[in-house]
């Protein structure tokens, strides 16, 4: 059993996973947001939907603060995965020795750039099949409230070398206990790979028409997720990943039964945010050049997010 998890992300995804552990193990999350900091001091977190859960995680507002955390701790970073380099920069300089920690991203090398920018192997890489949304303010005396609309786990934990694999196994207990059902994955590469194609399928083309994931399979977007879909698998078949004949099937039916979740991509642009289309599109855009197989339908959604991401500066 972990001493102490810190959770560094104070949006949807980091606020949920605090709501969840911080009923079993002592809890604390990086939230930069004073006003949302506040509210969860004083009332709490809930996340309801389609996973359940309220807790009172102790709260800060720096990584710094997190410096009296040991190497038998768990960090998760929960941000952004383009906050990964500044956050890893703040890790290095507060830690001699950093503690367990566990990508709780997106993105096909966000686990991969953790381990170079901190120079340690001790990084759990998890793979996450829910969608959550942070809700706005509800009065005075509410909790953060963070709704889950989209939820097809289990979910994965795995990483490199026997010392991960058995943090891994340990990870996927314990998060399971705590409603979140989560599976150790011997090979990790794989569950990302299932998951990143078909986040680089259904997010950038909810960004570009600014709709949730269930109105786009019902209309005639449906065709380009699809090409989409078609182009990452042939990308990882190209590299020897074998995603099996029922992956395309698997891979659209959370979509089909997304209702009104929005992918966080859509937010971003719909606020004038740096997107994670880096993390996506563009990983699966290089592995096709080297592997000599096209993806001109991933090209285009690049050069279309990116087209906002100039716009809004």
């Amino acid at each position: 059993m972990f001493r102490r998890i810190g959770i560094i992300g104070a949006g949807a995804m980091g606020v949920s996973l605090a709501a969840l552990t911080s009923r079993h193990v002592a809890t604390t999350i990086v939230v930069r947001n004073r006003e949302r900091a506040g509210r969860i001091e004083r009332f709490g977190a809930r996340v309801t939907g389609q996973l359940d859960g309220f807790g009172r995680p102790t709260v800060v507002g720096s990584i710094e603060e997190l410096a009296d955390f040991g190497p038998d701790d768990l960090l998760f970073i929960a941000t952004k995965t383009t906050a990964i380099a500044d956050v890893c920069r703040t890790l290095a300089s507060i830690f001699d020795e950093v503690p367990f920690v566990v990508s709780y991203q997106n993105g096909i090398e966000s686990g991969r750039s953790i381990i170079g920018l901190l120079g340690t192997d001790r990084v759990a890489r998890m793979v996450l099949t829910y969608g959550a949304t942070l809700l706005p303010p509800r009065g005075d005396g509410a909790p953060v409230q963070i709704r889950v609309d989209l939820n097809a786990p289990p979910h994965y934990v795995g990483g490199e070398g026997a010392v991960v694999h058995e943090l891994s196994r340990e990870l996927a207990r314990s998060l399971t206990r705590a409603g979140l059902p989560t599976e150790f994955s011997a090979d990790i590469e794989y569950q990302v790979w299932r998951k990143a194609i078909a986040n680089a399928a259904g997010n950038p083309v909810a960004a570009i028409i600014r709709a949730p994931l269930g109105e786009l399979m019902e209309s005639p977007a449906r065709s380009l997720i699809e090409r989409l879909l078609d182009e990452g698998i042939s990308v990882a078949t190209a590299l020897g990943i074998e995603l099996g004949d029922s992956y395309k099937t698997e891979a659209l039916a959370p979509m089909l039964a997304g209702g009104k979740h929005l992918p966080s991509m859509a937010e971003d642009v719909m606020a004038g945010r740096r997107t994670e289309i880096t993390q996506l599109n563009e990983q699966i855009v290089e592995r096709a050049r080297e592997v000599g197989v096209p993806a001109p339908t991933h090209e285009a959604v690049i050069q279309l997010i990116r087209t906002f991401e100039w716009r809004y500066g």
